[in-house]
């Protein structure tokens, strides 16, 4: 709480690699009870407080535990990559995970916030064309699109718009129309890149410079 004309993406090499990798023939329970999928699922345990604290008024705490969240989002990848944990599996849990924590506070922030509805609408269902496109994407070419440049902005953003409403401060009131503009041009322009993407590898297309890309967990 993830956005410029090159997309990051698994190589065909890298999902095969995966495919074939140790982690793969670990039994389910031990590919799954991983230090980058705890991470990862410890940001729906740290959902319950932060939707607390945020029906409380109690902003500032909930902000710090969605700072936390953030970093573990941070960190999922680095230790997939240090600990020679990456899998297809820990990707979508990643990617799963996001979606239903940033949708989830998105609809809080409606309710008690005065976000408007029209943008939870549409980053929520961006983001489930996204994981659907993801998870197309897996099945039918061993391939996960991960977030490009434009993707890691406007998740920025996102988060941006997140702490914007959480705090609620008067003396940012101002900025409402500023913030709102930014976050809905970005999520058409960053959908549409995705979808370019998305048709680009269905097709078996490839920039040159998506050859040799790889991705994170």
């Amino acid at each position: 709480m993830t956005e410029p004309t090159q997309p990051e993406v698994i190589g065909d090499a890298e999902a095969s690699d995966a495919l074939h990798s140790p982690d793969r023939e670990l039994p389910g329970a031990r590919r799954l009870v991983t230090v980058p999928n705890i991470l990862s699922l410890s940001r729906l345990v740290l959902l319950a407080p932060i939707l607390l604290l945020l029906g409380r008024n109690r902003s500032t705490l909930a902000l710090g535990l969605m700072i936390v969240a953030w970093v573990t989002d941070a960190l999922d990848g680095w230790f997939a990559r240090r600990l020679h944990q990456v899998s297809n599996l820990g990707r979508v849990l990643d990617h799963l995970v996001d979606k239903i924590w940033i949708g989830t506070v998105l609809v809080m922030l409606v309710l008690l916030r005065d976000l408007p509805v029209y943008i939870a609408v549409a980053v929520i269902g961006r983001d489930l064309l996204i994981l659907a496109g993801s998870l197309v994407l897996m099945k039918a070419r061993g391939t996960l699109v991960s977030s490009d440049v434009l993707g890691k902005i406007t998740g920025f953003t996102f988060a941006l718009m997140i702490v914007y409403y959480t705090l609620n401060l008067p003396a940012l009131a101002g900025w409402k129309g500023w913030v709102d503009s930014t976050v809905t041009v970005l999520i058409v322009v960053s959908f549409l890149n995705y979808l370019s993407v998305f048709f680009r590898w269905m097709s078996g297309f490839r920039l040159p410079a998506e050859r040799d890309d790889t991705s994170q967990h």
